[in-house]
């Protein structure tokens, strides 16, 4: 099934007024090839359109937390988007919306400015607020896709995905979920249920991961078609979100 996006003219809108409240004389000054680039925090103000202003992220525009997240891999994902490695395939909705905005990080100097940013930036800040109440998490838009709702057909069984992962994501990214940079796996603690069942399920069907030059991607792909199926996904998921970070 095809992501059908309606209303998308009013999310444009919105995008725009965010994507000028940063100085855009500021995001064009600094050639592509430069080594000199805008001002991390500067620029995280577009991506907090999305992501929130702390990086605790959105969930309207489906958008996962990144505060404190690796700056290696903030670097490598936002070059992915860039240069259309990620972000392509017609079912990845949230994709397709950061393939656009990712042009503003002109130069690897801006990327690695905003990747030491939101790495510096402290995990779990409280949900943004709008005229005093949490802000809302209907999307702007109707995305009619098998990925827009994420189902399961039981609850969630953190016990059971505690015996998937340990034996099919482990050793790449830790018993604990911390990550390991030499291999270029990041770490998962931090990163919503939504986010990560999404992704998983992205990797298991080729959106995501499917691009030659997804390396990584590609490696990630071949773990998650292992997951039987939905039920595994939401399973092994369960038992990340129960992990106690620092224990």
């Amino acid at each position: 099934m095809k992501s059908i996006l309606v209303n998308n003219l009013m999310t444009g809108a919105f995008g725009l007024a965010a994507l000028f409240s940063v100085s855009v004389v500021s995001a064009q000054q600094y050639p592509v090839g430069s080594d000199q680039g805008v001002d991390g925090e500067e620029l995280f103000s577009v991506c907090g359109f999305c992501h929130g202003m702390q990086g605790q992220g959105g969930p309207a525009l489906d958008a996962p937390p990144l505060a404190g997240m690796e700056a290696w891999y903030i670097e490598r994902q936002l070059k992915a988007f860039k240069n259309r490695v990620r972000g392509m395939h017609p079912e990845d909705v949230p994709g397709m919306q950061m393939s656009i905005v990712s042009g503003m990080a002109r130069n690897d100097a801006t990327i690695r400015n905003v990747a030491k940013h939101i790495e510096s930036l402290t995990p779990g800040a409280p949900p943004e607020l709008a005229r005093g109440e949490i802000a809302g998490t209907a999307r702007p838009f109707i995305w009619r896709s098998e990925y827009a709702k994420l189902e399961h057909p039981e609850p969630a069984d953190a016990g059971r995905g505690a015996e998937i992962y340990a034996g099919s994501c482990a050793a790449c990214h830790g018993a604990r979920g911390e990550g390991n940079q030499v291999l270029g796996s990041p770490r998962l603690t931090d990163l919503s249920v939504a986010y990560l069942h999404r992704q998983l399920q992205y990797f298991k069907n080729g959106v995501r991961g499917s691009n030659p030059e997804d390396v990584y991607g590609a490696q990630m792909a071949i773990f998650a078609k292992l997951l039987a199926d939905e039920q595994a996904i939401a399973d092994v998921v369960a038992y990340i979100d129960s992990i106690e970070v620092g224990e």
